[in-house]
């Protein structure tokens, strides 16, 4: 997580980037505007043109930095996405591991859960039927469940 943070704290410092650099290229646009207001004789066209060369430049520059934005953001989401499924994947894995040492795939987890749930759900409405609460019966997993008794 702090690699996250990391990450989108250099994000936010490049975005602040750009924004000056937008801030900057407005500057010039007024700056050519008032520029062509004047008299186009052959100075101002000469100032007209290395504004606009600057300004092209500029322009350029802050659209290599919005792909790079984008490239970085879109990198540090990925990589946050995959340590989430990581994560997950570790906690079902755990999960797996220390519930039953034999099962091994992911599949039949799910199966053996299912079947849990059936079963248990059987169960139930056979006890319900039996109406003999005395004798306790066995979970699907073999193992008893805790009952408590009355002295």
């Amino acid at each position: 997580m702090p690699e996250f943070q990391e990450r989108l704290t250099y994000l936010d410092k490049r975005y602040d980037h750009l924004r000056k650099m937008t801030h900057s290229l407005r500057k010039k646009v007024n700056e050519l505007e008032d520029i062509m207001r004047l008299d186009n004789d052959e100075e101002n066209m000469d100032t007209i043109q290395k504004l606009l060369d600057e300004i092209k430049r500029e322009k350029q520059l802050m659209r290599d930095e919005a792909h790079i934005i984008k490239g970085e953001l879109s990198k540090t989401m990925y990589n946050e996405d995959l340590r989430s499924k990581i994560l997950n994947f570790i906690d079902q894995f755990e999960c797996f591991w220390y519930d039953d040492n034999e099962r091994r795939l992911a599949g039949e987890w799910k199966k053996i859960d299912a079947d849990r749930k059936s079963s248990a759900a059987e169960s139930e409405a056979s006890s319900s039927m039996i109406g003999d609460d005395d004798t306790p019966s066995t979970s699907s997993d073999g193992h008893k469940p805790y009952r408590e008794t009355s002295m």
